[in-house]
């Protein structure tokens, strides 16, 4: 069985100062807030007595630093493998500036008519993550199933991403995707056995209770 870890990078700069469209600001760094989440996944890590077989992280800083924050403190960080196909939903042209400028009532009522083909001026659609998603999937995550082994692998990556991964793999209504909650650090457990992909645990936050 494999079990598959996808796990959305700490609080950067850009979730303080939700006012601009971040996109995949691979650029952007953690807050301390973010650097502190960080930690207290790896205490998780610790606790829970995770070991993953593999690390893989988007090249984003905010996602790379928190895989290299909680693996550290966890006592594995032998090796992260940066990927260029798990980042952020790309929003193009829109990346950084004012959302009250750009999602006008004419903008939303197009967006909303094909939230999974639309896509921002040299944008990516959500069509477009889940194939990238899911084609990282397969081709890194599926290929070293052995059944009646377990195996568990960590993937640092963005709410967006996550959230189309899902869609792909559970396969509900692309308007649905927005519905999904996605935290800082959060947990999206799945696993593969020879029926498939199973989702055996969403957005979980345990780690960060009683800390914010």
């Amino acid at each position: 069985m494999i079990e598959l870890y996808l796990i959305r990078h700490a609080e950067s700069i850009f979730n303080v100062n939700s006012a601009y469209i971040s996109g995949r600001s691979n650029y952007a760094p953690l807050s301390k807030k973010g650097e502190f989440q960080s930690e207290l996944l790896g205490n998780r890590f610790v606790n829970e007595n995770l070991k993953f077989a593999k690390i893989y992280s988007s090249i984003a800083v905010r996602a790379n630093k928190t895989a290299e924050i909680s693996c550290k403190k966890a006592g594995f960080l032998d090796e992260i493998i940066l990927s260029d196909r798990i980042v952020e939903l790309g929003q193009g042209d829109w990346e950084g500036e004012p959302r009250d400028e750009i999602y006008t009532e004419e903008i939303l009522k197009k967006i909303n008519s094909d939230r999974w083909n639309f896509k921002a001026p040299n944008g990516e659609s959500q069509k477009e993550v889940e194939e990238r998603m899911l084609f990282f999937i397969e081709n890194e995550i599926v290929p070293k199933y052995s059944p009646g082994e377990k195996k568990a692998f960590a993937v640092f990556t963005h709410g967006f991403a996550i959230k189309c991964s899902l869609r792909g793999v559970i396969d509900f209504h692309p308007n649905k995707t927005y519905a999904v909650t996605i935290g800082n650090t959060s947990i999206t457990k799945l696993e593969y056995d020879s029926k498939g992909w199973h989702l055996f645990s969403l957005n979980d936050t345990n780690h960060l209770k009683n800390h914010f």
